[in-house]
C-alpha cells in the first residue's frame, strides 16, 4: 500500500468550527477517490490516505480535483526512529541523487515528544545522504529536496509536493444554483463557487421543445465533467420556448430590450427553482463590461427582478484569465464546441442602458408571470449520475 500525505489549505485558519471542515474534506476525499472510510486517517493537521500501489498515479490525479487540499505527496514510511529515518531516507536518495546533483533535507517533527528534533533529522540524514551519494548540499536552491515528517509512530519521507486546488471543501458554504450556458464564463463561475465550498447545481436554458437534444449536446459533457470537481448532483433543463413565442408579438422597437428581459426571466425562473429546492443564491458568469448585456446598468436591471442573492464570482475578471482557468479545468474544448446558447439566439443589438420602467412595461405586455410559471412547470431534473450515462453512450456512438 502507498501512503499519501494530504495537507489542507484554508481549513488550518479556522477556529472552533475547524472540525466541520476537516470532516467534510475527509468525506470528499473518500467520495472522489472511491476508497473505504478506513483508508483515510486524520493525523497532526494532515490526512494519511492509503491506496493500492498500482492505483497510486490514478489517485494522485483524482486528488487534484479535491477542493480544500493545499498539497499532497506519495510517501515512503518507516518507524519514527532516527535509525529508520536515516536508513529509509538514504535508500530514497540513492534512487534520485548522484554526485552531479545538489540536495537539501527539510524535516518536521509533528510529535514533539519524539527523542530528537527536526534539526537533528536534517543534520544526520543530510550527512548520510552526502557521504553515500556524493551529492552536494545546497540549502537555498537544491535540485532535489527530501522531506521528512516524523509523527508518533511513523515517519513519512517524500521528494515531491504536488499542488492541490486549494479553497474550501465542497458542502461547507451553502447551496447555490448556477446558470450554466456551456460557455467559458458559466463554467469558470461554477468552478469558483465550488472552490469556495458551495454546493453547486446547474440550470440550463434551451430552445428545444423537449430536453432530449440537450443530452446529446456539449452541455451534457460539460456538466458531467465539471461535476467531478464541483460534486454537483443535478442539472435542471428549462425550455424558454414560451418566452420566444410571446416575443413574436412584440413591436420591433422593443427588440433592443429582448436580451435584458430574457436575463431577468432567467433570474426569475432560477429564483423560483431555488425556492422550491432550497438553494440560497443563484450564480451568473457576468464579467463587468465584457458584453452588452453586462454593462452595470443591465446588471442592475437583472438584480432588480429578484429578491434572492445573485453571486458573480467573475465580475472583475479579464477574459484571458477566464480562458486560462477553463483550460486548467480541462473543459476549454467542450466550451468551444458548436452549440447555440440561449443568449446568442436573441437580439444582436441589445440596449446598453436599460430603463427598468420600460422593461417592466414590456414584461406586462408579455404576461411575464404566466411565462415564468409555464417554464417552471416544465423544467426537467436530470441527476448527474444519469447524465454520465448519456455522455458515455454519446461518446461510444461517435466512436463507431
Amino acid at each position: 500500500m502507498t501512503k499519501i500525505i494530504v495537507r489542507y489549505a484554508e481549513i488550518a485558519l479556522k477556529g472552533s468550527n475547524r472540525h466541520i471542515f476537516i470532516r467534510q474534506l475527509k468525506n470528499n476525499i473518500i467520495h472522489i477517490l472511491g476508497i473505504p472510510p478506513g483508508a483515510v486517517k486524520h493525523r497532526h493537521h494532515q490526512f494519511i490516505v492509503r491506496v493500492r500501489d498500482n492505483e497510486t498515479e490514478h489517485m494522485l490525479k483524482k486528488l487534484k480535483k479535491v477542493f480544500g487540499v493545499a498539497w499532497f505527496a506519495p510517501t515512503y514510511s518507516c518507524p519514527s526512529t532516527m535509525e529508520a529515518v536515516v536508513q529509509t531516507g538514504t535508500e530514497i536518495a540513492l534512487k534520485t541523487l548522484d554526485e552531479s546533483k545538489t540536495f537539501a533535507i527539510r524535516a518536521q517533527r509533528a510529535d514533539k515528544k519524539l527523542p530528537f528534533t527536526s534539526v537533528e533529522i536534517e543534520q544526520q540524514l543530510g550527512e548520510a545522504v552526502r557521504t553515500t551519494c556524493g551529492a552536494r548540499v545546497d540549502l537555498n536552491h537544491p535540485e532535489i529536496t527530501i522531506f521528512v515528517t516524523a509523527s508518533t509512530d511513523n515517519a513519512f519521507i517524500y521528494t515531491e509536493k504536488i499542488a492541490g486546488p486549494g479553497g474550501l471543501p465542497v458542502h461547507t458554504s451553502g447551496k447555490v444554483l448556477s446558470l450554466l450556458s456551456g460557455g467559458l464564463d458559466s463554467i469558470a463561475a461554477s468552478f469558483n463557487m465550488a472552490k469556495r465550498g458551495a454546493e453547486v447545481d446547474f440550470l440550463h436554458f434551451h430552445v428545444f421543445p423537449t430536453h432530449l437534444p440537450v443530452l446529446e449536446s456539449p452541455i451534457a459533457a460539460i456538466a458531467s465533467n465539471l461535476a467531478t470537481t464541483t460534486l454537483s448532483k443535478y442539472l435542471y433543463l428549462a425550455s424558454y420556448t414560451p418566452f420566444e413565442m410571446r416575443m413574436l408579438d412584440i413591436d420591433r422597437s422593443d427588440a433592443r430590450y429582448e436580451l435584458v428581459v430574457f436575463r431577468r426571466l432567467m433570474a426569475r425562473v432560477a429564483q423560483g427553482l431555488a425556492e422550491k429546492n432550497g438553494y440560497q443564491a443563484i450564480v451568473l458568469g457576468d464579467s463587468l463590461g465584457q458584453v452588452a448585456s453586462q454593462t452595470l446598468e443591465n446588471i442592475v436591471a437583472v438584480d432588480d427582478s429578484v429578491s434572492i442573492p445573485i453571486f458573480r464570482p467573475l465580475i472583475g475578471s479579464d477574459k484571458k484569465d477566464i480562458m486560462r482557468l477553463v483550460q486548467q479545468i480541462g473543459l476549454f474544448k467542450e466550451a468551444n464546441m458548436p452549440y447555440k446558447d440561449c443568449c446568442s439566439l436573441l437580439s444582436p443589438h441589445p440596449s446598453l442602458e436599460t430603463s427598468i420602467e420600460r422593461v417592466q412595461q414590456l414584461e406586462d405586455k408579455l404576461n411575464f408571470e404566466a411565462i415564468i410559471a409555464e417554464i417552471l412547470e416544465t423544467i426537467k431534473t436530470v441527476p448527474i449520475s444519469d447524465l454520465r450515462f448519456h455522455v458515455k453512450t454519446a461518446t461510444n456512438r461517435q466512436g463507431l
